[in-house]
């Protein structure tokens, strides 16, 4: 991902801290190049759900720019950086990575993971590239 990207992802979940964010990553040949930051409408410091209307209105948004999901991204603001259960069992884009960014320490932690039916693996490397 880019600087720009990582950036956009840290601003979103400080902003709205307390409650998780959540948002949509786009891009080409898997690298994260869009953010599309998403309505958590649970409003939850604990949980994210996002509207599948506004899903679909970002995805096709994501073809018109030529780009296609790369990665799911939240924050868990007390929590460390690592999928919940809930986390698991809501995953629906297999193919992406999640993104979790946990607001628990001073300096916030972003954590990498692929899940796929029960079971999830954390994604190394990622870089941030300037």
């Amino acid at each position: 991902m880019t600087r720009a990207v990582w950036d956009e992802i840290i601003r979103d979940s400080l902003e709205k801290k307390p409650n998780e964010t959540c948002g949509l990553l786009s891009g080409r040949n898997g690298s994260a190049q869009t953010v599309w930051r998403m309505e958590n409408t649970l409003k939850s410091p604990v949980a994210f759900a996002m509207d599948p209307k506004q899903i679909q209105h970002v995805f096709h948004k994501m073809t018109l720019r030529g780009e296609h999901l790369v990665g799911i991204y939240h924050s868990h603001p007390t929590a460390p950086p690592i999928p919940s259960p809930e986390d698991i069992a809501y995953c629906h884009y297999p193919e992406a990575a999640y993104l979790i960014v946990s607001l628990a320490s001073p300096q916030p932690v972003l954590g990498c993971f692929r899940i796929e039916g029960s079971f999830f693996a954390r994604v190394y490397p990622y870089t941030v590239r300037n």
